[in-house]
């Protein structure tokens, strides 16, 4: 009987220990990310040029202490409740505090140092909030900020942490040592970005241009080098659209109101070193109250506020483009460039890269792994460690830090077993097929993370136009919320479920298998995709059957449907979110007309695009080509015949080209301009008589003709 007792009494412990942890997770609420009130950054930016270029002062603005103390309170109050996205602020006001230094009065220079030596600067410091630290461009933002904040004030005691700046760049630095040399290795977890790299070039460009440590800086051009290669090479008449692991409605929408990156790229190529509009279209519809167009700038201005950085120390000649990549972004010949970015889960146990080092840490959660089986209790160990669980990012990993239940390691067999819509977050290593043109790019993650749930990952694109793309996604809801516009994933950012897509040169097909019935941790599915095929940006736009046809400019488009599409009523809430017309330029174009292209129902949707131009042929000849090849869908398999070839996918993974099996895995770069291995310790680049050699390791950065 004593057995018996002492059983209960086990159990009764037990049960009473997972209700404490229970009821503990339950009362730790989560700490609001934004605050209630919008807190503009328009006035930080505005000090900031009318100090660097007093001619673009206003009439009428009389720039005393008292209008500078006035245009940057709302920013200093953002940093200092640490707002997410706080650390993009962070880094104009610097630049600010460095660049105006003479001119800003000891009142105006003591509020911006005591802003800095208060802020929290990474995971393992004092104080609770909600920003998000881990995302690849945050840590390279948050560490390059404690360096320079610690480099400026090195004997000073900063207020969060009681570390000396000295001891705060000491730790920075081995932070973006490890970005720099992973970044060099593995390429970028967020490929192809045209939202983050924005937010990676600004603190990249901080520290080039103000840190002292001259080998680090040299590091860091070399990671510049090659962050401009992918753009360069993957761009088309100077836009930047194509496959991504993290974008949003806007970023694939078109180039001139969704790629952050073009205010920078229009002052390399272009030589434009101003910034024009000074509020982006999204900043405008947020102040005047439009709080639903919850984007990937959030409240922060990103266009204007980090691509300041970007081009003021572009200006001062502290970085300057390599040659051959200014060539190869005008390359004009026709280019296949295959490319593999960021790290998969494998990868990270292969690389021995999950653990609870900063090493680790980075590399995990940079590429958004959090509850996939192999990192799960890795994932727990690390915020329970550091007491994330009010972060309200994280926040809901509380009900599975019970002790009794992490000690019996139950959250990986949970992860393990159960098909949860979480593990669809991790971005994984982008395989990226890119077929660029003259005229036009199109661009495919090959066969990326079929069938998961992906959050923000854009999987194929062609980028057509400025002011013109087309894709196709599988929404991951389909209420009447008009918040499912700017969710992620929603109804334009990500996937319900990824689709099985491939391409060959400018053929794409894409397959999706529709839903039927909700993952774990899912709330929302549907039983459409669609195609973002807006009327009025096409010159020229035919509809026969399940095949439209498409001209603008001299590209030509073929999109071909496993059934027929029918538009949606024109949403104008929606309109606002993928193409913002900025207010009071009625020359800007806009969208007025339907654009969303819906194929409802079923089991499978698949389409078929193909590109040409009309060097080539007539926009007519071009139709009645395209109809005369062969098509078959069946079910999950696709066949198409164009030419002399014979393409065919399913979405088991099947990809054939003439009956031979075809790559979907790729090495790091394979193009005419360069052939880099993964993990290789030298890259070499070259166009047109000019070529580079990186060596990163050596810091070699060397050009030659």
């Amino acid at each position: 009987m004593i057995f018996l007792y002492v059983f209960l009494s086990i159990i009764g412990a037990a049960l009473l220990w997972v209700i404490a942890d229970i009821f503990i997770a339950v009362i730790k609420k989560p700490i609001p990310d934004l605050p209630e009130e919008f807190l503009d950054p328009q006035g930080l930016y505005n000090v900031y040029v009318y100090l660097t270029e007093p001619d673009k002062i206003p009439k009428g603005v009389n720039v005393t202490e008292k209008y500078i103390l006035d245009s940057l309170a709302p920013t200093i109050k953002y940093i200092e409740n640490r707002y997410d996205c706080a650390d993009f602020r962070l880094q104009l006001l610097f630049r600010l505090y460095k660049d105006c230094y003479d001119i800003l009065t000891q009142s105006v220079r003591e509020l911006i140092k005591k802003t800095c030596l208060g802020f929290k600067y990474w995971m393992d410091r004092p104080g609770y909030d909600s920003m998000c630290y881990w995302s690849e461009n945050h840590q390279i933002l948050f560490a390059v900020s404690e360096y320079l904040h610690g480099q400026e004030w090195q004997d000073e005691l900063f207020i969060n942490s009681g570390m000396t700046g000295k001891q705060h760049m000491e730790t920075a630095l081995k932070r973006i040592n490890i970005w720099m040399e992973q970044r060099f290795l593995y390429g970028f977890s967020e490929w192809l970005s045209n939202n983050y790299w924005a937010e990676d070039i600004a603190p990249m460009s901080n520290y080039i241009q103000y840190s002292r440590d001259k080998e680090s800086v040299e590091r860091m051009k070399i990671i510049f080098d090659l962050l401009w290669l992918n753009v360069a090479a993957h761009s088309a008449n100077n836009t930047f659209v194509g496959a991504s692991s993290r974008m949003y409605g806007d970023n694939k929408s078109s180039h001139i109101y969704g790629n952050r990156l073009k205010l920078a790229m229009a002052a390399i190529w272009e030589g434009q070193g101003t910034l024009s509009p000074a509020r982006s279209s999204l900043e405008e519809s947020i102040a005047k109250g439009a709080r639903e167009a919850d984007t990937s700038i959030k409240l922060t201005g990103v266009e204007v506020i980090m691509m300041q950085n970007f081009i003021a120390m572009y200006k001062t000649g502290a970085y300057k483009l390599p040659k051959v990549i200014y060539n190869i972004a005008l390359d004009k010949s026709e280019r296949v460039i295959k490319t593999s970015e960021g790290l998969s889960v494998e990868d990270l146990e292969k690389e021995g890269l999950i653990g609870q080092g900063d090493k680790e840490i980075m590399a995990q959660l940079g590429a958004e792994t959090f509850t996939n089986p192999p990192v799960v209790m890795n994932t727990l160990k690390y915020l329970s460690r550091h007491k994330m669980f009010r972060n309200k990012f994280v926040s809901p990993f509380r009900f599975l830090d019970i002790k009794l239940l992490r000690l019996l390691n139950v959250p990986y067999y949970i992860a393990k077993k159960l098909d949860l819509m979480t593990h669809g977050i991790a971005l994984g290593r982008g395989n990226i097929y890119c077929y660029r043109t003259k005229y036009y790019t199109l661009t495919t993650a090959m066969a990326h993370n079929t069938d998961y749930c992906g959050a923000q990952g854009h999987i194929w694109t062609a980028n057509i136009a400025p002011d013109l793309t087309l894709y196709t996604t599988q929404p991951a809801r389909d209420d009447g919320n008009p918040r499912k516009h700017s969710a992620s994933p929603g109804y334009w950012i990500g996937n319900g479920r990824q689709p099985m897509s491939v391409q060959d040169k400018n053929i794409n097909i894409t397959i999706y298998k529709l839903p039927k019935s909700k993952r774990p941790l899912e709330f929302h599915i549907s039983d459409i995709t669609h195609a973002y095929l807006p009327k009025e940006r096409y010159d020229e736009l035919e509809f026969i059957d399940n095949y439209a046809f498409g001209r603008k400019g001299k590209v030509l488009v073929a999109f071909i449907a496993s059934g027929k599409p029918k538009y949606r009523p024109y949403d104008a809430y929606a309109a606002s979110v993928l193409f913002a017309k900025p207010e009071g330029d009625p020359s800007a174009p806009a969208l007025t007309k339907e654009f969303d292209y819906v194929l409802s129902g079923g089991n499978y949707h698949a389409y078929i695009t193909e590109l040409s131009d009309t060097d080539t042929e007539t926009f007519h000849d071009f139709i009645r080509r395209i109809l005369a090849n062969k098509i078959a869908f069946k079910g999950d398999t696709v066949e198409y015949h164009s030419g002399k070839r014979r393409i065919k996918a399913a979405y088991s993974g099947l990809f054939e080209i003439n009956g031979n099996p075809a790559p979907t895995r790729f090495i790091r770069h394979e193009s005419a301009y360069a052939k880099i291995e993964r993990k290789a310790n030298e890259i070499a680049i070259s166009h047109g008589g000019h070529s580079l050699k990186l060596n990163y390791y050596d810091i070699i950065r060397e050009e030659s003709r």
